[in-house]
Order: C-alpha cells, then structure tokens, then sequence
C-alpha cells in the first residue's frame, strides 16, 4: 500500500530562524514509499544499507540496500533520472548459498555494512546472528558488489563463524549470535589505507575484527557476557574517538550494550598493546567506558546504549564525538576527549500537549513512552553542509494512531547545551496504515545530483543527502526539495533531485 507522508517543521530552529520556510519546503519534498518483494516478512524496513550507483547505469543517481530480518532475502532501489524507486530482489539461490540448509528458517539478515576492497565496486558485509541450531552461533558473509548491477555471493568467508578456537593473537572469538552488529573501519592499521577496510562484527559476549582476505584479526571478550532482551540490539560506531597513543592513527570501536548493569553501558575499544599487559602482542582491548550520565530518567530494564552513531569533530580537538541513543526519552552527544565525564548535549523527547486547538510541546513533561533513541543517524537534511541528527522515536502516538512512530531531526551543537525542540518531524500521515513501527531503521542516502542533472553546477559539490526510514511494511525516502545552504530562502525548483540551484 502507497502511503501519504507529511513533514512537518517543529517550534524554532536554533539560531533564531523561522522555520516555516524550512517545513514547507519539506511538505513540497517528493516522498517516495518502496514496498518490499515478496518473501521479506516483517521488518522489512529495519536493515537499511546506502551504496554507490552502478557504474553502468550512469542515470541511476543512488542506492538504497534493504534485507529481511526473518528470512535471508534482499533487495536493492535504483533511484533513477525518472525520480521512481525501481526495485530488484538478489537471487535466491545466491542468498541460500550463504546459509546452510538446517538453518534457512531460522532468521534472515538484521544487519548490513558497506566495505571499500580491492577494485572500484566493493564488497557489503552482512549479519546473521539467529542462524544455528541450539543457541544460535551466528554467521556473517561477504557479497562482492560488482561495477554492473548484478549483486553476487563471494564464497570466501560466505558461512564464516565463530564455531572453534583460532591460533595466534587473536586468541578465541566470541561466541553466540555472531553478526549482532556490523560495521565497517580501519582499526588494526591506518586509516590512510581506504582500499582495505576491516569488517567489525559483534556477537553475545564479544567484538571482533575480520578482513575480507586474511579472516580473523582479532577479538575481545572484555564487553563480558550479556543476555538481551529480543526487543533490544547491541549497537556499533567507529570513528577516531581517542588520542592517538603510539603515533598510529588509527579508528576505535564503540560498542553499546543497552542493559549492561542495568541502565546500559558504552564501551570504547581500542588496538594496540594494552596498558594492563604491556609485555603482550597487540591486540583489541577495552580503552574506557561512556557510562550513563544521569542520575534518573530510564527504567531499571535499560536502553542507554541502544543506538549509536560517530560524529566528525564538532569542537575542535580533533577527535569524533558520539551519539547514544538512551530510550525511552533521551539521546545524548558525547564531546571528545570521553576521560569518564565528558561533556555532552542532551536531546530530550517532551511530551506533546493540544491547547485551543494548537499543538505545542510540554518542556517538563518527558515523552517516556514514546521509545525515543531507538535509533539514530546523521544526514545533511537540510543542505547547508553540515549533518544534523535524526532520532527516531519508535512508538510515538501519530494522530489518533497509538505508537505509531516518529523521527525527529535536531541541529548538533558544538558545545553542551540540552535540546528539546526539533527542526523537523517526519512521519507517516495515512491513518490506517501507519501501525508498522515508523523509524525502526535509518540510513543516510548519497544521492549523486549530476547524475540526473549534469548541466548543474554547485562547485563541484554534486552529491547531496537523502533521509531514508524504514518501518515494518516498507521504506520511505525523503528527498529535499533543494540543495540551498539557508533554509529560510524561498524554494521555488521544480525538479527537487536537482539538487543544485
């Protein structure tokens, strides 16, 4: 079913500027709804995945990756000059290749990364955590993504998991529901090295560091064994978040674990020789925790840790900032150095109140029903080259729909401040549709304007970004109507994936 989305602007924006501008231009986006193929069951809007175009289809301006979450079935959308979302389902025999027969009922994919390897295409990394008998072990897999537009099985490392020992310095993997979470980075060698990225896998009791070549390169137990909830999802970001200590520069792993000692935890892993061992090899090792930094607010079952998302330097020390996610009411920003109190914005989702017909948010009043933080991204929503935050806020009522879902957008700020007023809410309108989970995945879309309109010109910076949402029945992509850096000017383009003025 096609459903009729709104977009609306929030109260004021930071700064002073009037928003109306803003949300209308928003209301005028193009929205597009992608429905699933069959055989994808529900959450099919929960793995998101943003990937290059095809170099061989030089109108399709960008690529939107979505997988099931209860069976293994993928699909892709070609954003093409016509502005339409053409959709194209992966062959099932290559995706059964990748799962043994035993296991082909027991879970599809919950999570998805992109990886730059040897050549121009790429290679995208998928977990597979409720695959095995018993308590699941886990697999994760590798599918190279070729210049054409065929997505084909490599068999190398295609049903890798953590079932034995392995020799060296990287000691014993994790086990149990390996591929919980997946990402990509450079932590084991420098971050100059961008044809090589390393896939970072998480699993029940553990991290681990893979390459698509060379297989296991390390792994660490030091996040401890975790029994989650099913409703809960460990997360993972990757970015320079510590000073360099031994001249390497090099990324860190932060790894969210949202019912770790009752409110969740955060930990910042790190490579290199541990100070605790200093007579050991290098290895991954815990470097520090970003620990819960409020005294009250989330229950006793957890939720702090729940999402997590790298910010580039914000306050100039050279070092990524975090986001957490905390449901049900909060989301933070962590500003480097994270020396066990760093500074951090708190975004909190307030209640809405109706008076005399006007809707307005109640600042004291927090929305601890509305599962706020459940998931996070960053996208340059309104085009002034700088990202802002979109936290989605699962179970937010919608009109006379209860829990419906919401995704708020916020500006990132530079220095600590508490934040309770978004930009812009994004949700989906039609009443009758809109119980499938709005937000339950995000992603930022990379959408390459000069290859739908060449003759633009905006000083060479062609690529522009799209704020994608998934709910359970399907995925929404918000296009902004153009790519102008102030939001109160008047936006008068009639074709909105020309970015460019």
């Amino acid at each position: 079913m096609r459903r009729t989305i709104v977009a609306l602007s929030a109260l004021a924006l930071a700064g002073g500027c009037d928003p109306g501008d803003f949300g209308a231009a928003l209301d005028k986006a193009p929205v597009q709804y992608i429905s699933a193929p069959s055989g994808f069951g529900s959450n099919v809007g929960r793995t998101l995945l943003a990937l290059p175009p095809p170099q061989d289809r030089p109108t399709v301006a960008a690529r939107l990756l979505f997988a099931g979450t209860d069976t293994a079935s993928l699909a892709w959308a070609d954003f093409d000059g016509d502005g339409k979302a053409h959709v194209q389902s992966a062959s099932g025999d290559d995706l059964r290749a990748l799962i043994e027969p035993s296991d082909q009922s027991q879970g599809g994919i919950t999570s998805a990364a992109w990886l730059n390897g040897p050549g121009a295409a790429g290679t995208i990394l998928l977990g597979m955590p409720n695959l095995g008998s018993g308590a699941p072990a886990g697999r994760i897999a590798f599918l190279n993504l070729g210049a054409d537009t065929s997505v084909n099985v490599a068999l190398q490392q295609a049903s890798l998991q953590p079932g034995a020992s392995t020799d060296g310095p990287a000691g014993t993997q994790p086990r149990g529901h390996f591929g919980l979470a997946v990402a990509r980075g450079q932590v084991t060698q420098t971050t100059n090295d961008e044809t090589n990225d390393e896939a970072i896998v998480v699993s029940d009791n553990g991290v681990s560091v893979l390459s698509i070549t060379n297989g296991l390169l390390a792994s660490t137990t030091c996040t401890g064994a975790l029994a989650t909830p099913l409703d809960r999802h460990r997360s993972l970001a990757v970015g320079n978040f510590l000073d360099d200590a031994d001249g390497v520069h090099r990324q860190e792993i932060a790894v969210g674990l949202p019912v770790k000692g009752g409110t969740g935890k955060v930990f910042i892993l790190r490579y290199g020789i541990n100070p605790a061992s200093p007579s050991s090899p290098p290895g991954l090792f815990c470097a520090g925790t970003v620990n819960f930094p409020d005294q009250g607010g989330i229950p006793a079952v957890g939720g702090y840790g729940t999402a997590l998302a790298a910010v580039d330097d914000l306050n100039g020390d050279g070092l990524a900032e975090l986001v957490v996610g905390a449901p049900p009411d909060r989301a933070y920003l962590f500003y480097s150095p994270f020396d066990g109190s760093p500074k951090y914005t708190r975004f909190t989702k307030v209640r809405v109140v109706t008076v005399s017909g006007v809707t307005m948010a109640d600042p004291n009043t927090p929305d601890s029903a509305s599962e706020f933080g459940q998931r996070v991204a960053l996208v340059d929503i309104d085009g002034d080259g700088s990202k802002e935050l979109a936290v989605t806020a699962l179970q937010a009522d919608v009109g006379g729909t209860p829990k419906a879902g919401q995704v708020l957008v916020y500006r990132l700020p530079g220095a600590p401040v508490e934040v309770k007023t978004p930009i812009a809410v994004v949700y989906d309108s039609n009443p009758i549709a809109n119980t499938g989970f709005f937000g339950i995945g995000l992603a930022d879309l990379e959408f390459d304007s000069s290859r739908v309109c060449p003759n633009h010109k905006d000083g060479g910076q062609q690529d522009k970004h799209v704020l994608v949402v998934g709910d359970d029945l399907g995925i929404f992509a918000f296009f902004r109507f153009a790519g102008i850096a102030d939001p109160t000017t008047a936006i008068t383009r009639d074709d909105p994936r020309c970015f460019a003025q």
